[in-house]
């Protein structure tokens, strides 16, 4: 009775090496590939910025006169004044390899912090929209969302935000333009946030 268990003891521990063997190869080849690429982006020569979206902060039409009394809603609004004179850009889902393979090791400090501009800009949307809708001002909250979302910002909260306010006026249309816009992020939010957005219709 022993021999059928230690065949089978056997062709398990074949398997299991097998598979070991399959994902250390797959493992080895992934890290190649990245350092290969990474040496290539390292020898990349720096190149025009010509092609950068510039991110702009349109104060005169974003709701900074509402609510001001309040101390969050004054913060964000006094620190996206201040980030109003920088550099903006959205590289949401590309990383610093991708980005000096475009535009050369050179220029990486100076996108480093355009990104870094970018992330501050939609966490300062994202909670000042969420206050805005605590103090019931949804017209206000939803010009700050709607900006963010111009943006191509991929905070979940935003879009869910947006789409309660529009529920809630029966905009269901724009929450189908909403799904839209999601569709073309380049985020690895985007099918979780599209399939929650989908059961607002």
């Amino acid at each position: 009775m022993k021999y059928p268990f230690f065949a089978s003891f056997l062709v398990l521990c074949a398997v299991f090496y097998h598979n070991r063997k399959k994902a250390d190869r797959s493992h080895a080849k992934i890290m190649q590939d990245y350092f290969n690429r990474e040496n290539e982006a390292n020898n990349t020569r720096k190149q025009p910025l010509d092609d950068l979206e510039y991110v702009k902060i349109p104060l005169d039409t974003l709701p900074t006169d509402v609510c001001l009394d309040d101390d969050i809603i004054k913060e964000c609004v006094e620190d996206l004044r201040k980030l109003a004179d920088e550099s903006i850009v959205n590289f949401t889902g590309m990383t610093n390899t991708d980005l000096k393979l475009r535009y050369g090791p050179a220029n990486l400090p100076f996108l480093q912090q355009c990104d870094l501009n970018y992330t501050q800009l939609v966490r300062i949307l994202n909670t000042w929209g969420t206050k805005l809708m605590e103090l019931d001002k949804p017209d206000a909250a939803l010009n700050v969302f709607e900006y963010a979302i111009n943006t191509r910002a991929d905070v979940s909260n935003i879009y869910y935000m947006t789409a309660d306010i529009y529920k809630e006026r029966n905009e269901t249309d724009k929450i189908r333009h909403l799904i839209e816009s999601v569709e073309t992020l380049n985020s690895v939010l985007k099918d979780h946030i599209i399939k929650k957005l989908n059961e607002y219709l």
